[in-house]
């Protein structure tokens, strides 16, 4: 069974009651996901974002 690899960024967002996660965003390779964590981490209404791989 061949394996997959999935690149996700996850920005978080502050809400009322304090952080909460935003959307998942996929990205095609290791590099695209920590550039895109980067830059949603600094778009207005994001306190915040992490890149994983799963």
């Amino acid at each position: 069974m061949a394996e997959v690899t999935y690149f996700v960024a996850l920005p978080f967002v502050a809400t009322d009651d304090g952080i909460a996660a935003g959307e998942p965003i996929e990205c095609f390779n290791p590099t695209a996901v920590v550039m895109k964590a980067e830059a949603l981490s600094r778009k207005d209404g994001h306190v915040g974002a992490v890149a994983f791989i799963r």
